[in-house]
């Protein structure tokens, strides 16, 4: 019986490192399955940043009133 038990316990703890040493090698691409053009991650501080400046100022929303549900009458 206690030999059962051992190996079941060895048997559980190799699974566990054995998935977590696929997990971390998929991580950091040690498998060739990540996407090596992909920017992500890579922050370049020689590049330049876009940006955009919009020379028209957005539309003001356009407000009406009807007669007789103003203020004034």
């Amino acid at each position: 019986m206690e030999r059962r038990k051992l190996l079941a316990t060895a048997g559980a703890v190799t699974i566990t490192a054995f998935a977590t040493t696929v997990g971390l090698g998929a991580s950091f691409g040690l498998f060739g399955v990540t996407e090596p053009d992909s920017p992500v991650g890579r922050l370049d501080s020689r590049r330049a940043a876009t940006v955009e400046v919009h020379a028209t100022p957005a539309p003001a929303p356009v407000t009406t009133t009807l007669p007789g549900t103003g203020a004034d009458d």
